[in-house]
């Protein structure tokens, strides 16, 4: 029963911790310098999902 409840504090304590990550990058944030936002953008369409290869 302990080490159960132990598990369950675990992965809460995980996913707590990574909510923040999430968060990080806004869908409307725009760089500063137009070069390294292009440059960014030009990165960002070469992306992937790993599992769904959207």
């Amino acid at each position: 029963m302990r080490a159960r409840f132990s598990l369950a504090s675990l992965i809460l304590l995980l996913a707590l911790a990574f909510t923040g990550a999430a968060q990080a990058v806004k869908p409307d944030e725009v760089l500063q310098d137009p070069t390294l936002e292009a440059r960014a953008r030009a990165l960002s369409e070469g992306l992937r999902c790993m599992v769904c290869q959207n």
